[in-house]
């Protein structure tokens, strides 16, 4: 019988290569074998919303959120589900708790912008789409600057 760590590696390969249906597979029969692999239930998640089955992509980040409750990027990746059923509050509940757990996660921020334009936030939306723009350009900058690559400051 395959180990638990080579079918994990396998369904991440399947999901690297966008095939989907077997990565969503091998992810299931990892978490068969253990339930509460939260690398394969988010990852597993993310090919669920990669072919737009946002009620699954959901559950399993709900039940991922259980196992690891301070996560930005799992409110994150839950309130873009939410996003794809169009459900905007749910959807700003979560990016909200994303932005309060992790405020220099710019992905947080690109999403509830996305959901402020849906609800006419303008303002709001504006707002957080520069934050977004700002802390990404911050984390590239710094990124560049591990490398030994030095920008002149007004890029």
């Amino acid at each position: 019988m395959e180990k638990t760590e080579d079918l994990l590696l396998s369904a991440k390969e399947a999901l690297v290569q966008k095939k989907i249906d077997k990565s969503i597979e091998l992810f299931s029969n990892v978490l068969e074998r253990e339930p509460e692999n939260s690398v394969a239930l988010f990852s597993r998640g993310i090919a669920y919303f990669s072919k737009k089955d946002y009620q699954q992509a959901l559950h399993d980040f709900t039940k991922c959120i259980k196992l690891k409750p301070g996560s930005a990027k799992l409110y994150c990746s839950r309130g873009n589900a939410w996003l794809g059923l169009k459900q905007n509050e749910s959807a700003l509940l979560d990016l909200n708790k994303a932005v309060e757990l992790d405020p220099y996660y710019p992905t947080a921020y690109f999403s509830r912008s996305e959901v402020f334009d849906r609800m006419e936030e303008k303002d709001q939306s504006e707002a957080d789409r520069e934050t977004a723009e700002r802390l990404q350009k911050h984390i590239s900058r710094s990124y560049l600057e591990t490398q030994g690559i030095e920008l002149p400051y007004n890029l």
